[in-house]
């Protein structure tokens, strides 16, 4: 693989989304698909009955982007597009602060996800809504939002939360849960959440407003990180099912906030997800996304030029998209990594793009 760097495409989509991006990009679309599937040697037989189930469980929530999903899975010919538009097997490292210019709050994001190889499928996908439009760091394909920005407004990412213990063995509580999870009516996907919360939100008041909402019940524990356009305007939303927690940014801490993958509210029950791995096995959980947290946080205390100012463990083996976010300013800087062949378990960036939006 050449150490070029290419661009990451930008897709205006208007009032579309997944099947248009997945339309422009449909080679892409079934390239990311295949490379999903060869992650894991069991995914491709699954792929079939984790996609029908998928699928019913989609029918059954009346997902708002169920037909969006519907047209993405006759444009591209390949099994998996509705699990994969509701699989949640990622981690991340994200932090909120005042931006150093001193214009706006500047939200940071590392995304690592456990299908290595996908990197390379990243794209911008400009949607217009009518507070204006939003940028969609994402897939061709996928009708959620992970990660996103909208000038003027406001930026925000979902971190995966901890895990809720059942019976204790990892393995058993993560199949078990599934299982719960399809039989559960009534509920939305986080991602789902935030991409209506970019549809719908004016500003970062009333995006606080629709997360923190306790009438929708999400189908997996989530944790938001949203940045606005006033320095002191960031916070991370804790979501578990109906329960919500806010915690906003304080003076005390320069007004920086900061999350990995374990709750800031010391009573939620869950097991904190460790992630970096290759850094140090032996770290507890809990101290794996300490330090994770610490070091996204830090990052804020100057300029940010991306995956370059990164280091183990917030950059690590399974990092596929790096980001930053100032709603106020309009600027996103957006990289998205794959593993560097015979070099190692830390990825290379194999596109950039810098969005300068006239807020």
């Amino acid at each position: 693989m050449s150490d070029s760097v290419g661009e990451i495409p930008l897709i205006d989509v208007g009032a579309g989304g997944a099947a248009d991006l997945a339309a422009a990009h449909r080679a892409e679309a079934i390239a990311l698909i295949d490379t999903a599937l060869a992650s894991h040697k069991l995914l491709p037989a699954a792929a079939r009955i984790a996609d029908h189930l998928s699928r019913r469980w989609l029918e059954r929530q009346r997902d708002p982007y169920l037909d969006e999903i519907r047209h993405v899975a006759e444009i591209v010919p390949r099994p998996a597009v509705y699990f994969l538009n509701i699989v949640y097997e990622w981690a991340c490292s994200t932090s909120s602060a005042p931006d150093p210019s001193g214009r706006g709050a500047r939200m940071i994001r590392v995304l690592d996800w456990g299908l290595q190889g996908i990197g390379r499928y990243s794209l911008l996908g400009r949607h217009t809504t009518c507070h204006g439009p939003f940028y969609n760091a994402t897939w061709p394909g996928f009708a959620g939002v992970l990660t996103a920005m909208a000038p003027g407004r406001f930026a925000a990412a979902i971190n995966q939360a901890p895990r809720v213990p059942i019976l204790g063995p990892r393995w058993v509580d993560e199949v078990i849960g599934r299982f719960r999870l399809l039989r559960r009516r009534d509920v939305l996907p986080a991602a789902h959440l935030l991409r209506r919360v970019f549809e719908e939100a004016r500003d970062y008041d009333a995006a606080v407003a629709m997360l923190m909402d306790p009438s929708v019940a999400l189908a997996v524990p989530a944790l938001f990180t949203l940045s606005g356009v006033a320095p002191e305007q960031s916070c991370v939303i804790e979501s578990l099912a109906r329960e919500r927690r806010l915690h906003p940014a304080v003076a005390a801490d320069g007004f920086a906030i900061g999350v990995a993958n374990d709750w800031l509210s010391g009573d939620l029950v869950g097991v904190p997800r460790a992630h970096a791995l290759e850094w140090s096995a032996t770290a507890h959980p809990r101290d794996n996304n300490r330090v994770r947290r610490s070091a996204v946080c830090a990052l804020q205390q100057g300029a940010f030029s991306g995956a370059a100012d990164l280091a183990p463990p917030v950059l690590n083996g399974h990092t596929v998209l790096v980001a930053s976010a100032n709603a106020r300013t309009g600027e996103m800087i957006v990289e998205c990594l794959d593993p560097r062949p015979g070099a190692g378990p830390l990825p290379r960036v194999v596109a950039r793009r810098i969005l300068h939006h006239a807020a």
